[in-house]
């Protein structure tokens, strides 16, 4: 098998565990119970994955070279899913979060979760390392990278606005994280948050460029 089928299959695979993922959280679920699911960070990165995936693999099968807007996207959902896993594993599950409320069973929970904050975003990051060519990503890319994380802050924002809830389950029934309740932890607190998140986004987006630089200096030296 040719190095191209393998990451042909491997992104299948990839695909197949981000739709159950979202799938299980989202099963036996009413219209507003749906809607707010979606609304949370975890199920709209694990989305634009899929998405993303999807157009990955329809771009191997028509044998289509990456370009530079590929790496940006590439870029862009890898830090995503990885800040998903990262802040949930740190910050949200040792203090109780749980997006979902206590109808379900608890082995749903356990292996829904397990899909959309691990075995998935451990899946995506992987298909970079194993498969894409390193020595892409741009010094500026990380700016960009920006946009998804912190466009969900005015989702937020807005959805709350609108009349949206959240379970609220460890976290905040208007707000979705406790980090964004201005209520709670009023303005400044937000502010601060939303700071430092933003300063660590930065960080790890940084480190991954640094990582693609090193590894398409080794591949053109060896």
């Amino acid at each position: 098998m040719t190095r191209k089928n393998i990451s042909l299959c491997y992104k299948i695979i990839t695909i197949i565990s981000l739709i159950i993922g979202i799938t299980l959280n989202l099963w036996n679920r009413d219209t507003h119970a749906v809607i707010s699911m979606l609304s949370y960070y975890t199920l709209q990165s694990n989305i634009i994955c899929l998405v993303a995936f999807v157009f990955f693999v329809i771009k191997e099968l028509r044998g289509k070279e990456a370009n530079d807007i590929y790496y940006l996207v590439k870029g862009a959902i890898v830090i995503a899913i990885v800040i998903t896993a990262v802040v949930y594993r740190l910050a949200l599950a040792p203090n109780g979060f749980e997006m979902d409320s206590l109808k379900q069973s608890i082995n749903n929970k356990v292996i829904a979760n397990f899909f959309v904050h691990t075995l998935s975003p451990i899946l995506v990051f992987l298909d970079y390392i194993l498969f894409d060519e390193k020595g892409n990503f741009k010094k500026y890319y990380p700016i960009i990278w920006l946009v998804i994380p912190l466009q969900y802050v005015f989702y937020v924002y807005t959805y709350s606005w609108r009349g949206g809830k959240f379970y609220g389950i460890g976290g905040s029934r208007k707000y979705a994280y406790a980090f964004l309740d201005y209520e709670l932890i009023g303005y400044k607190g937000v502010l601060v948050c939303i700071c430092f998140f933003t300063f660590a986004i930065l960080v790890i987006s940084y480190l991954l460029v640094f990582f693609d630089y090193v590894r398409g200096n080794k591949k053109e030296s060896d």
